[in-house]
């Protein structure tokens, strides 16, 4: 790299080394580029995580709600000793039943 002597030599081997500075200039803005757009994606995902967990713990919040409903009438009908529940039709509604 540094084979030559005088002035010629210098000023080449100078030109050389700042094409490739600016060269690698280039390629490190470019990288924090797409370091700029990875880290906006990996944000992006990351609410997009949070909003999903807190959606599934709504839905099983809801969920274990429901169940202890269900279970609370299952008792209750278990506990009342019929295992059907009949509701008496309205007089207006026999009639048009039959």
């Amino acid at each position: 790299m540094f084979g030559g002597r005088g002035k010629h030599t210098s000023r080449e081997l100078i030109g050389r080394l700042r094409s490739e500075n600016r060269y690698y200039e280039r390629q490190n803005a470019l990288m924090q580029i797409r370091l700029r757009k990875a880290g906006e994606r990996v944000r992006t995902e990351a609410r997009q995580r949070e909003m999903a967990d807190a959606l599934v713990l709504q839905q099983a919040t809801t969920l274990q709600e429901k169940n202890a409903r269900i279970a609370e009438l299952e008792h209750r009908l278990h506990v009342s000793g019929e295992d059907t529940v009949e509701t008496p039709l309205p007089a207006a509604s026999r009639k048009t039943a039959a």
